[in-house]
């Protein structure tokens, strides 16, 4: 199968327009990517007639011309006869959003085994049932929801796996939208009759424009749980992988079997193989953003220990971040008494009165960018630190709307890994663009500052 016709196709077909109800799935659909996606686009519709002055056609058959996917957005009992036809036309990729499958029970396991059979019949590559599809800009967008309904992210190199379609657009394209997370593609594969979670990692480990794939998971079917983890390994080596696992409780688990018919694993057992496999798990959604972010960014040094520093100009936020670092199995580097004497001797006479330099480093409100420039590269010189987060506040005049630019210059000199913390307001935009454009991630939260260190140490924990 070739799935290059599931995420950039040149041409698609959309069975179920409706020309009376402009909310209709199918409508949705064909609006979205014939105004705003670079596909050309053919509605579909048994009865015929025209839609945003194109010709719906009865039936792929009828098209004029052989197209890359078809997305099937009708009643369950018809999608197969359907899908057949898009066989018998030469379509590869086929996205069906329709429920009532394997989920709703026997009548449903028979209708699901009849598509399958069909998809493999004709090597179809097919997403779904029961599901939103494919987001997979700027070639193409399957999910049914209206656009001024969505908040869609950047383009950039993480590509979003899920068995959740609602999941999908709440807690990573808006949460991803809000923190400029960029993404390759997003793909809701709901009961993955066909295409699952591996081949669609076999597709992203080649995929030049895929450098992360964050994935939520309600289970495995029998068998699939080896096939992914032996694509993991080869993945890993190159690529990062973000696991969030749903199904963790007995009523977790009855709700995925409900929701999409999968089966979840012991969750310690399944902690230890992901680890064991480079896999990143994230134990909340909010670790399933903050992950995303710092692995978005270019490659830094590897941290093994997890040897920390936390420089500030805010002494409660320093405490705060403080109890954070052990929390995410972090640890903060502890200074001699020679090297806190030499960094009091860099900064301003007002600040070096009142600071505080034994970690978390607190330059207080009389600091000034020379003052964190010079400590901040004074730390990163030692051998002893892995990595820096650095809590930022506009609030004190003597620090400048330039201080991003200029501390993340320091930081491109080194290579560890730094994490900014800076007030996400539109006011503070050009400090949080000084650090992000400098390959700096900028975090929302201070302890989301604190998951991405845990993170990036995770991620080399196998090595």
């Amino acid at each position: 199968m070739d799935l290059k016709k599931v995420f950039e196709p040149k041409s698609i077909a959309v069975v179920g327009v409706s020309v009376t109800n402009p909310l209709n799935p199918g409508t949705v659909i064909f609006n979205k990517n014939l105004y705003e996606m670079d596909v050309e686009t053919f509605p579909v519709n048994l009865r015929g007639g025209k839609i945003e002055g194109r010709t719906i056609y009865p039936s792929v058959l009828d098209m004029p011309e052989q197209v890359d996917l078809a997305v099937i957005a009708i009643r369950a009992d018809l999608v197969n006869p359907v899908l057949e036809e898009c066989g018998k036309a030469g379509i590869g990729g086929a996205v069906v959003i329709s429920g009532g499958f394997a989920e709703v029970g026997d009548s449903g396991v028979e209708r699901q085994n009849e598509l399958v059979r069909i998809a493999e019949e004709y090597d179809i590559a097919l997403i779904g049932p029961n599901c939103m599809g494919v987001y997979s800009p700027p070639y193409v967008d399957t999910f049914f929801l209206p656009s001024e309904r969505m908040v869609k992210p950047p383009e950039g190199n993480v590509a979003i796996v899920s068995q959740s379609g609602g999941f999908i657009v709440d807690q990573f394209l808006s949460k991803y939208a809000e923190r400029k997370i960029g993404v390759s593609a997003a793909v809701s594969i709901g009961n993955k009759a066909v295409v699952d979670e591996t081949i669609l990692m076999e597709y992203f480990l080649k995929d030049r424009r895929t450098k992360t794939v964050a994935m939520y998971l309600e289970g495995f079917r029998p068998g699939e749980g080896r096939r992914f983890l032996e694509i993991a390994r080869e993945f890993t080596r190159n690529k990062h992988i973000i696991v969030f696992r749903a199904g963790k409780t007995a009523g977790g688990q009855r709700a995925a079997l409900s929701h999409t018919c999968s089966v979840a694993a012991s969750p310690r057992l399944a902690s230890d193989i992901f680890k064991q496999y480079g896999i990143l798990e994230a134990e909340n959604e909010q670790e399933v953003v903050s992950f995303a972010k710092v692995l978005s960014f270019k490659e830094t040094k590897p941290i093994r220990n997890g040897n920390v520093v936390i420089i500030t100009v805010s002494g409660g936020h320093g405490v705060v971040c403080a109890d954070l670092v052990p929390q995410y199995g972090l640890n903060l580097v502890e200074f001699t008494e020679e090297e806190i004497r030499e960094m009091r001797q860099m900064i301003n006479p007002s600040a070096a009165r009142i600071a505080s330099l034994r970690n978390p480093i607190d330059l207080t409100g009389s600091a000034k960018d020379s003052d964190m420039e010079k400590v901040f590269e004074y730390v990163l010189q030692l051998d002893k630190v892995e990595a820096v987060l650095i809590l930022t506040f506009p609030y004190p005049p003597t620090i400048t709307m330039q201080i991003g630019r200029r501390l993340s210059n320091i930081a491109g000199k080194y290579g560890k890994p730094v994490v900014a913390y800076v007030p996400w307001l539109l006011k503070y935009a050009i400090i949080i663009e000084g650090f992000e454009i400098n390959n700096v991630p900028v975090a929302h939260t201070v302890e989301e500052a604190v998951q991405m260190i845990s993170g990036l140490k995770k991620r080399h924990s196998r090595e």
